[in-house]
C-alpha cells in the first residue's frame, strides 16, 4: 500500500520537523523506504506495520478508499480486531460517515468518524452496584460499576473504540447509569453508543485516502507476537537503510492500537538485541494517528 506508507512517512518528518524545528520533506520513496531532504541534509525513513500483511485484506481496504475523498491526504486508523463493512447498505453508509467527517478538515488537522453500535445491558441482581463489563467498555468497568444501580451484564463487543473526547465519555457513563435505574430484575436492554475512528488530513502534496489496521483476525498487540514482528522488521529496516547515503535512519513501526498512550511496541524494542538499532537514529510507533518515540537523539547528528 504505497500510499499508505508514504502517509506514515509523512506524519514521522512531520512530526520531526516540529520538535526539531527542522524543514525535511519526503523527495522521494520505494515501497517501504523513503527520502526526505531539506536541501542540505538527506535522511532515510523506513515504515512496516507490526503485523502480517494479508493481500485479500490490503485489497478491501484499497477498494474501500476508492469510494472516499480524494481532496487531500486522508488516512483513517482502524480500531484493533475492527472491520470495515463490505456488504451494502452498511459499506455506503460507511463511505457517508468518512466523507462527511473528512469535508471539516484542513490539512494537519484530526477530527472522530462516528459510527453507532449497540452495547447491551442486562440486571442480574437487585442488589449491589457492580458491572461487569465485555468488549471495547471494559477499561472503563469502574466508572460504570460507579453509576449502575443492581448487579449488571454490560456487553459492549460490538465496540472497538471509544470516543478519547473525555466530556463524552462521562455523558454515556451518566447515560448508562440512568439507563440502569429503569431495568428490572432478569430485563436488558440496549443502548446506542458511537465507536469513534481516529480521521487525519496530512499536509502531503499527494492526493487520496488511505485506511491503516490489521486484519480483524489479527492479534496485533499481543506481546510474543510483536516481540517477534519487531525483531523482524528491525533486521529489515537496517538492510534496508544500510544501503542509503543519508546522514539520519529512522523507522516508523505501524501499530495496532486503540490509542496512541496505550502502544506497548516501544517497551519491546528496547527490550530485544540492541544491535538491532544501534544505527538508527530514531525509532517511533505510530498508533492511532500519533508518533510515539522510542528513541530519539538529543539533537539531529549535524548539530552536534
Amino acid at each position: 500500500m504505497p500510499i499508505q506508507r508514504r502517509y506514515c512517512a509523512r506524519l514521522l518528518i512531520d512530526w520531526l520537523n516540529e520538535r526539531y524545528g527542522s524543514s525535511f520533506e519526503l523527495s522521494d520513496g520505494d515501497g517501504n523506504t523513503f527520502i526526505a531532504t531539506d536541501g542540505a541534509h538527506r535522511a532515510g525513513v523506513w515504515l512496516a506495520p507490526l503485523w502480517d500483511e494479508n493481500e485479500g485484506w490490503t485489497q478491501h481496504l484499497e477498494s474501500t478508499a476508492a469510494r472516499l475523498p480524494h481532496d487531500g491526504a486522508y488516512a483513517l486508523w482502524i480500531p484493533p480486531k475492527a472491520g470495515v463493512p463490505i456488504d451494502e447498505p452498511e459499506a455506503s453508509e460507511f463511505a457517508r460517515l468518512v466523507q462527511t467527517a473528512a469535508a471539516a478538515l484542513t490539512p494537519g488537522q484530526r477530527t472522530e468518524v462516528n459510527f453507532p453500535v449497540v452495547v447491551k445491558l442486562a440486571k442480574t441482581n437487585d442488589e449491589g452496584g457492580y458491572a461487569s463489563v465485555i468488549g471495547g467498555l471494559s477499561r472503563w468497568w469502574t466508572r460504570i460499576t460507579e453509576k449502575v444501580n443492581g448487579t449488571f451484564h454490560v456487553d459492549s463487543a460490538a465496540l472497538h473504540r471509544l470516543t478519547a473526547n473525555a466530556d463524552a465519555r462521562e455523558r454515556l457513563w451518566d447515560d448508562i447509569g440512568s439507563l440502569s435505574h429503569s431495568i428490572e430484575l432478569g430485563q436488558s436492554t440496549e443502548i446506542e453508543v458511537d465507536e469513534a475512528w481516529k480521521l487525519q488530513k496530512l499536509a502531503d502534496d499527494t492526493s487520496g485516502f488511505t485506511l491503516i489496521g490489521a486484519p480483524p483476525a489479527a492479534d496485533a498487540s499481543e506481546g510474543i507476537a510483536v516481540r517477534r514482528t519487531v525483531r523482524k522488521r528491525l533486521q529489515e529496516a537496517n538492510a534496508a537503510l544500510d544501503a542509503l547515503d543519508v546522514e539520519l535512519r529512522a523507522v516508523g513501526l505501524i501499530g495496532s492500537y486503540e490509542y496512541g498512550e496505550l502502544e506497548t511496541a516501544g517497551a519491546t524494542v528496547k527490550a530485544v538485541d540492541p544491535a538491532l538499532f544501534t544505527k538508527l537514529e530514531v525509532v517511533a510507533v505510530l498508533a492511532d494517528g500519533e508518533v510515539r518515540p522510542t528513541f530519539l537523539p538529543r539533537a539531529l547528528p549535524w548539530a552536534t
